[in-house]
């Protein structure tokens, strides 16, 4: 009866541990018992294989994004019943604990069922959410701890859980082969207490489509305990103002500029850009900002030598304005930009052209070693969705990218002035740079910013009349904005806040985001339904 009975619990184990990971065979085994168990294992159907790369993606948050790939029952080969599988890895700019939730609703922690993976612990496992506080987030029966290839791991400040699971388990929420609600959690720490950020998103894994639906984030010492629950929108509050104060703060800045995608890519990725429409609920993008600077050619005639600019620390762009003769920077035809890009490392290189500092809707000259740069328009965050332009608007000339004795360097001439493309202006141009980690095309992580380049001053040399001089003081120039008052110009008197987001750091850590809504037949001075949306 005990042999009988350790057989049985061999078998449960093994059933519920299908990765056949090294187990000690019970002493206690008599000869015979010991032969059914490893019969038993040899017969038993092994849990499939996850493919080596996993082509599809989703972005959780601006530092978070979800590689997966959705295997069918006809590609597991399981059909008792057909049953299909998860493969996933969640990669994390930070360290701390991670959890990936199916759950009933994006908008509900309650009631889901989340895989959180604790790296002290070396630990991924299942857990059932019964309520907000941690004490009702609890590990599942380890009958129901059926993942496997699940593994966490911390390296170089980013955290990477990956486990494999059946997309239907007894008594537990199933993951549809089409869209899925799931929730997104990460700590600040590695031990398992109130996140400091979360999302909830909707996720077609069939298409490889998302919509974002919630997003929280809060710092870690607001841990809530049994009776507490915390919400917060990221929707921007509005409210009615009549006084609008003149910003003091000196900070010049935009939104996001990453960019990268192409059609061979296992996974390439952009953060999305800062949340610049009407005060909402929800958000369809990830908000991430950074800060820009301008840079001018300080007196440097950029069309006879190579003005430089440091993007970042071992990045380096030079620049040079081809003026053919004849014309002249106001009414410039054929005028083109030669432009190099210089960095310390082999990857692949791009540098962006934009309208407003969003990713969207901006163009870009990307370049991988071993091909060619070319220019690529970008319609939205998504792979399929960042394109190459068609062969017509591929005019480029002279361009290149090598990478030798670990320096990679990306040249072309563009026109400045194309039909139907972002124009390059002899002023202020936004400009959006980003670099891998390797030469293989994909996310770039923190490695991209936005920027303003001014090219107003190519074409004047120092000493000529009307040309400045980097030890001169500044030249006051005309506002040709328009009637825009000062009151709303933004940070610094630089920005025109009725149209887009400004920004202010409080302190450090503690960011305020402002725009002025004025409605149609109104002004600043005597505004009847003026409004400010405000996000901190």
């Amino acid at each position: 009866f005990i042999d009988l009975s350790l057989y049985y619990f061999c078998l449960e184990t093994k059933k519920h541990h299908s990765t056949m990971k090294t187990r000690s065979l019970p002493l206690l085994l008599s000869p015979l018992t010991a032969l059914l168990y490893i019969t038993s294992l040899t017969n038993a159907q092994t849990s499939p294989a996850c493919p080596s790369t996993l082509n599809n993606f989703v972005l959780l948050d601006e530092s978070t994004v979800f590689y997966y790939a959705l295997l069918p029952p006809t590609a597991t080969g399981s059909n008792d019943p057909p049953n299909g599988i998860l493969c996933g890895r969640v990669e994390h700019e930070g360290e701390g604990w991670i959890s990936l939730a199916v759950a009933q609703t994006a908008d509900e922690m309650v009631g889901g069922e989340a895989i959180i993976g604790l790296p002290d612990e070396n630990s991924v496992l299942k857990y059932e959410m019964t309520g907000k506080s941690t004490n009702f987030v609890t590990p599942m029966a380890e009958s129901m701890q059926t993942l496997w290839d699940e593994s966490i791991v911390q390296e170089d400040g980013k955290t990477i859980m990956t486990f494999a699971k059946w997309l239907v388990e007894e008594n537990e929420l199933e993951i549809a082969e089409g869209r899925n609600d799931f929730l997104f959690a990460s700590g600040s720490s590695n031990t398992l207490a109130y996140h400091a950020a979360r999302m909830g998103i909707s996720v077609d894994l069939m298409a490889g489509e998302w919509d974002v639906l919630t997003t929280t984030t809060s710092t870690e010492a607001a841990m809530m305990d049994e009776t507490t629950t915390l919400t917060t929108t990221e929707s921007a509050m509005t409210t009615d103002v009549t006084t609008i104060a003149a910003a003091t703060t000196d900070i010049a800045t935009t939104t996001e500029a990453p960019m990268m995608n192409d059609p061979t890519t296992e996974a390439t990725i952009a953060t999305s850009e800062a949340a610049s429409t009407e005060a909402a609920t929800t958000t369809d993008a990830i908000a991430t900002t950074l800060t820009t600077t301008t840079i001018a050619s300080e007196g440097l005639d950029c069309t006879v030598d190579f003005c430089e600019n440091e993007l970042t620390s071992g990045y380096l762009q030079r620049y040079k304005v081809n003026i053919p003769e004849g014309q002249d920077p106001e009414n410039c035809e054929g005028c083109s930009i030669l432009m190099e890009l210089i960095f310390e490392g082999e990857a692949w290189l791009s540098i962006g052209f934009s309208e407003d500092g969003n990713m969207i809707g901006s163009e870009a000259v990307i370049g991988v070693p071993g091909g060619t740069p070319q220019k690529y328009i970008m319609n939205g965050y998504a792979l399929n969705l960042v394109e190459l332009l068609p062969e017509e608007q591929q005019t480029l000339t002279d361009a290149s990218i090598t990478a030798t004795n670990g320096q990679t360097i990306m040249k072309f001439t563009k026109l400045m002035s194309e039909p139907g493309e972002i124009e390059i202006l002899f002023g202020d141009n936004e400009f959006l740079w980003a670099h891998g980690s390797d030469a293989t095309l994909a996310y770039h992580g923190n490695n991209r910013a936005a920027f303003i380049l001014d090219l107003a001053a190519v074409g004047v040399a120092i000493g000529e009349e009307g040309a400045t001089n980097p030890t001169d003081p500044p030249v006051e120039v005309e506002d040709n904005r328009g009637n825009v008052p000062n009151a709303i110009q933004g940070l610094g008197g630089g920005q025109d806040c009725t149209v887009k987001f400004c920004e202010n750091e409080l302190t450090t850590g503690f960011l305020q985001k402002y725009r002025i809504n004025v409605p149609d037949g109104q002004d600043p001075e005597t505004c009847d339904g003026c409004t400010i949306d405000m996000e901190l």
